[in-house]
């Protein structure tokens, strides 16, 4: 496989004080769904595993039997994700949650070698905002949580249980102001569905995990998934057309893609957000030429403009294709 093939996806997780960010890490590790994830995070002794996950335990790692890996961030950040990213089997992700107080932009500085080198793939910014506190801080933590969320991919706007409807409205209008190009998702114990929150897998069983991965116990929320297979390829112009306008109704579009003259050749995409990212990657599909899931709230998701716009970059017209409903859940209002 190559090296582009082996770029580990990265989220980072940025959030003030008290945002929910070891909550989030928690559930990440409790809802992985069979995917491999490694975290890093500051605060070694916060991450609440249950002990029937927990395998070894070392000095600054605890490594769990689903596969998920939870490290300490007092080493050097930059030679630890390496040092995965290196491994003969990589993780599927790498999640990193930052310090409280620190500027997104300067980790993404750190990871940004690795990126060039070709062992990550910056995936994911997100961020985390406190509904329930925001409204009583001073107006300069106010501009510094706006300043990092304009900043990042995704904002999740957390603990809007805890908060009144007049706290959930300005914190809103602010974010509006502030991050215009960032979608907003509103949780409660950042229940998000961990699909939104991590990339595309390189591995076809893993697509298969996910794509089964239903369970009573999977966490509340209020998406809608939909999901695509074909055996026809993309005209990649049309493609990208569609790309630019699925963040109408999807906060997330992932899989792998086959376009038209490139016979042979797979393509992973990732959207995220407006922020779109297309790339070779030489995973042989022999189910089909196309895999792609679609991902979006409940009240903007609409299954059949989307599946319009998929079909309208197809290219020939040689057999119907196969479009699966591998996930469609709809969970309560937020």
């Amino acid at each position: 496989m190559s090296g582009i093939a082996r770029r580990v996806p990265v989220t980072t997780v940025g959030g003030f004080l008290g945002a929910g960010k070891t909550t989030l890490v928690n559930h990440l590790l409790r809802h992985s769904k069979g995917r491999r994830i490694v975290v890093f995070v500051n605060d070694f002794g916060a991450i609440d595993i249950d002990r029937d996950l927990i395998d070894t335990i070392e000095e600054d790692r605890v490594s769990l039997r689903n596969g998920c890996v939870c490290c300490s961030l007092n080493a050097d950040l930059v030679s630890g994700v390496a040092q995965f990213a290196r491994a003969p089997t990589p993780p599927d992700s790498i999640v990193i949650e930052a310090s409280g107080v620190s500027d997104p932009r300067s980790l993404d500085a750190s990871l940004a070698t690795l990126e060039s080198a070709g062992m990550i793939r910056l995936d994911l910014q997100l961020y985390l905002v406190d509904a329930s506190l925001y409204g009583a801080l001073d107006y300069p933590d106010r501009e510094l949580i706006l300043d990092h969320a304009g900043a990042s991919d995704l904002v999740l706007v957390n603990k809007t249980d805890l908060a009144t409807d007049a706290e959930r409205r300005a914190l809103s209008g602010d974010l509006d102001e502030a991050a215009p190009f960032s979608p907003i998702l509103e949780t409660r114990r950042c229940a998000v569905d961990p699909a939104v929150l991590v990339g595309p897998s390189l591995s076809i069983r893993q697509s298969a995990r996910e794509r089964d991965a239903g369970s009573p116990n999977a966490p509340a929320h209020s998406f809608r998934t939909w999901s695509f297979e074909t055996d026809r390829r993309f005209f990649r112009d049309r493609f990208a057309t569609v790309l630019s306008e699925l963040p109408r109704y999807c906060v997330r579009a992932k899989g792998f893609v086959g376009f038209a003259g490139t016979p042979g050749s797979t393509h992973l995409v990732n959207l995220v957000g407006t922020r779109a990212d297309i790339e070779a990657c030489p995973v042989a599909l022999r189910e089909s030429v196309s895999r792609l899931v679609f991902i979006g709230r409940s009240e903007r998701f609409d299954e059949e403009q989307v599946a319009t716009l998929v079909m309208g970059a197809l290219a020939g017209d040689r057999r119907p294709e196969t479009m699966t409903r591998w996930s469609d859940r709809a969970g309560p209002s937020r």
